[in-house]
């Protein structure tokens, strides 16, 4: 029976790529599974365990011929995509490439610098092509969700799954004789807490009677993909994002609409205890003993500590830091890093690396504040957005306990992306602004359109009007 799931995997993963070559929004739900979909695949097939970086590869290529696709039916929106956001990660990427010249520990930051190109080759020069609008965003999240789910299932009934120090995980050294190379529990507590946030958020009444199912099995699927994996940070953060942030996947204008949002809240807490009570087993439970929280937490502490200690040591790297992955040579271990984002931006790259930083996200601040006056009225784009900008938050706050510039570029792709959609959907305004002029047919009234703050960049309420 596990074979035949296995089997059923890989053609259906095959299908997949093939139909993402034609629907990027397909191919941006493959990417965004892309490393539990291969731990999955490996479990299931212990052999695929020596080509995991050929997977990897194949799946950037069928998104890559996604982008060709798009651009062969002139659907690819190239200038949407350099914004203030992009443009500050590309310079923050070039300072980590000028940051191998002058780091103390170069093997160990050349090495982690080369190993990591493929990714960032895909999440900032491919992943944020995928996408043109925020109706493909709604259907690459929503695929996301579904496929997610599978994926999880899969995960679940795995033949090489374990429980082992208090995460279930596939343990791919099993069949060569080796005891510690497993498949990486936080890849996994990622897609899970992406899939609930997305789950909760999102409005799926153009699916019928089935939208409250997708509801229901990517939020608890998402939540106990994340519990069993032992991820603690992950589970604590999807669920604050969850249950805060809410309110703003949901209009609140009158006493009825807020007696739904409430009632919203209080099934969504119910879900998530009732799913915890089910997924935290007695082996689950270890990961949250008060000795490894407390070790987990000091040691997070200590590291902060030291990257901080280290940097204000030096006022003449203040500027531009110590240079690329500098933290191994403080601590004498050959690989290390601070885990946390903001922290190795401030000891590797100094105050210009952390005035980028700042850059990224007070834009990706903006743009989503401005998406959600937007789309506010309209219940489907609205839970879109937050859905996007939840996953964005998410990102951010697992960045700050596990984050590394170098080893993956996250939370940035995820930001660019969020401008890249705000951009697509101004300039798709426009256009329809500009063809109704050509056509003579009259332009809305302004009294008759939704009261709309004017956003920075002079998005008006007509363009509002045409964006819904």
């Amino acid at each position: 029976m596990t074979q035949f799931l296995g089997v059923l995997a890989i053609f259906a993963l095959l299908v997949i790529s093939v139909y993402s070559i034609a629907k990027p929004a397909w191919a941006f739900a493959l990417i965004n599974l892309m490393f539990p979909f291969k731990q999955v695949l490996q479990g299931y097939f212990p052999a695929l365990v020596v080509y995991g970086p050929q997977l990897s590869a194949a799946i950037a290529a069928i998104g890559a011929m996604a982008v060709l696709y798009k651009a062969s039916k002139k659907e690819l929106s190239i200038k949407t995509v350099f914004h203030p956001v992009t443009w500050a990660t590309l310079a923050l990427y070039a300072m980590v490439t000028f940051g191998l010249l002058y780091t103390p520990s170069p093997e160990t930051a050349k090495r982690m610098y080369f190993d990591a190109i493929p990714y960032m080759v895909v999440f900032l020069l491919i992943y944020p092509f995928l996408l043109s609008s925020l109706d493909e965003l709604r259907q690459g999240l929503f695929l996301t969700v579904l496929l997610g789910a599978i994926v999880t299932l899969l995960f679940l009934f795995n033949p090489s799954a374990e429980w082992q120090g208090g995460r279930f995980i596939i343990n791919l050294g099993k069949t060569y004789g080796v005891t510690d190379f497993t498949s990486n529990p936080l890849a996994l507590a990622d897609t899970g807490g992406m899939m609930m946030i997305c789950a909760a958020f999102m409005n799926f009444r153009d699916k019928g009677r089935l939208g409250f199912v997708f509801t229901i099995a990517g939020l608890v699927l998402g939540l106990a993909l994340t519990v069993v994996s032992g991820s603690r940070g992950q589970i604590i953060f999807a669920v604050i994002i969850a249950v805060t942030m809410y309110p703003i996947a949901r209009q609140v204008k009158n006493a009825n609409q807020f007696i739904g949002v409430a009632a919203g809240v209080g099934f969504l807490m119910l879900l998530i205890y009732l799913t915890f009570t089910f997924a935290l087993s007695e082996e689950a439970t270890r990961r949250w003993s008060g000795n490894l929280v407390g070790e987990a937490t000091e040691d997070r502490g200590k590291r902060l500590s030291m990257a901080l200690s280290v940097f204000l040591s030096d006022p003449a790297a203040w500027v531009v830091g110590k240079g690329s992955n500098s933290f191994p040579f403080f601590t004498g271990s050959l690989i290390d890093y601070p885990h946390n984002i903001v922290a190795e931006i401030m000891l590797d790259y100094g105050i210009f690396g952390l005035t980028l930083f700042g850059i990224t996200l007070y834009y990706t601040f903006s743009y989503g504040r401005d998406m959600i006056r937007i789309w506010g009225n309209d219940p489907v784009a609205r839970g879109t957005v937050a859905a996007w900008i939840g996953t964005c938050m998410f990102a951010l706050m697992t960045s700050l306990k596990q984050g590394s510039i170098i080893g993956q570029p996250t939370p940035f792709y995820y930001w660019i992306i969020l401008g890249k959609i705000f951009f697509d959907e101004q300039a798709r305004a426009r256009q329809r602004e500009f063809e109704r002029e050509l056509s003579g047919e009259p332009l809305p009234v302004a009294s008759d359109l939704p009261e709309v703050p004017l956003s920075d960049d002079g998005y008006t309420p007509a363009d509002a009007q045409y964006g819904q």
